[in-house]
């Protein structure tokens, strides 16, 4: 886009196809980052569920362990 508008600029109304190679360019630039956006946002989403329900397990986890610990200490049977 930028040599898009340095066209416009140096010309007045520019070259026509001098901005539609611009265009191209910018198009072609903005897909390829959609293209690795996409999947790494996908993959982010993935794999932070991912790390949520792990931590959940793991507090529940803990909290089994530490009932577990008073109940040994209290002298009652563990589930």
């Amino acid at each position: 886009m930028i040599k898009v508008f340095s066209e416009i600029m140096v010309q007045g109304t520019g070259n026509a196809s001098a901005l539609a190679g611009g265009i191209s360019e910018a198009l072609i630039t903005t897909a390829a980052g959609l293209s690795v956006a996409i999947p790494a946002l996908a993959m982010h989403r993935f794999f932070t569920g991912r790390v949520d329900e792990i931590v959940v397990g793991l507090e529940q986890e803990s909290i089994r362990f530490v009932d577990a610990l008073h109940a040994r200490e209290s002298g009652e049977k563990t589930p």
